[in-house]
Order: C-alpha cells, then structure tokens, then sequence
C-alpha cells in the first residue's frame, strides 16, 4: 500500500509539474518589447507586417488565438487588437511560451532566452533553418539577442517607462 501511495505522490506531483508550462519572466517581456519596439515608440515594424509594442506578425498572432482557443482563453482579433498594449504583451507571453516548447522538444533540452528570442524575431521555421544555431542567425536578430542577454544579466538596463508614441520604422 505504501509503495502506491509513493507512486501515487510521485504520478501527482509529475501531473502538477506540467500543469504550470514555462512562462517568460516580466523582465524578459520587458526585454523583448525594448529590442522590438523601443518600448512602444515604434508601432509597426517589418514593414508594417508585424504591429503593436511586441511587433507580432498576423500568423503569430492566429497560432497564439489558436492555442487559447485549446485552453478556453480569450481570443483577440489581430486587426483591432494588435495596438492594445495589454493584450499585444499576453499575446507575446503565450507566443514565447509556444516557442520555448517547440525549442525545448527540438534541441532536447531547456532553450536559453536568446535562442526563443531569435525564434519569436525570425520565426520558429527560419531558426530552424539556421540549425537553431545562434552563429547562424543574421546579423540584426544576433544583435537583439545580445541585448536581450544583456538586459537579462542587468549589464544594461533600457528605460522601461518611456511614453509609447505611434510612429513607424
């Protein structure tokens, strides 16, 4: 009885292990909003492809609506709610938060934050290309994962309360 009753705690505690998936730090967040949008000074960026203070694309967004809709979450529409800076950030939580599950599966092991930032700033197919490989990422997202890093370690610290103002790249 006792042997079950340990396997029991142990099949629990495995189940509850699960039951809370990564999630990026409130410093990480911040971190990607500074390097994506100057902390929302820049609106639209890839050419007006990717909007709002985390510069999400549309197909990020539809792959985060759709992983709410599994999950009973809300769903936003991108073309009215990709400006609102509080559902763009818990679009890009959850987007980050799918892009450390995909890494973790693919390279077998915890991904660091610059490589789910390079996947979030190229997309997960692009990364791939490169072999999920930092050296092999171009030149603009390996600078971002630089500062990310840096904003990370505290050896940088942007301002995070500079006033958002619409303006484009």
């Amino acid at each position: 009885m006792s042997k079950y009753l340990v396997v029991s705690v142990w099949l629990l505690a495995g189940t509850l292990a699960g039951a809370n998936p990564w999630r990026p730090s409130e410093r990480f967040l911040s971190a990607v909003r500074y390097v994506e949008s100057a902390n929302g000074m820049f609106l639209f960026g890839d050419s007006g492809q990717s909007l709002g203070d985390f510069q999400i694309s549309e197909a990020a967004w539809a792959d985060v609506s759709s992983w709410r809709k599994e999950r009973n979450l809300p769903c936003y529409n991108y073309n009215r709610c990709a400006f609102n800076s509080r559902i763009n950030r818990a679009y890009a939580a959850d987007y980050l938060s799918l892009l450390q599950g995909e890494l973790k599966k693919k390279l077998n092991r915890n991904p660091s934050s610059s490589e789910i930032y390079a996947a979030y700033n190229m997309g997960i197919a692009q990364f791939a290309q490169c072999k999920y490989s930092l050296n092999q990422v171009n030149p603009v997202t390996l600078r971002k994962c630089q500062q990310i890093n840096l904003i990370l370690q505290g050896r940088f610290t942007p301002d995070f309360n500079s006033s958002p103002r619409l303006a484009s790249r």
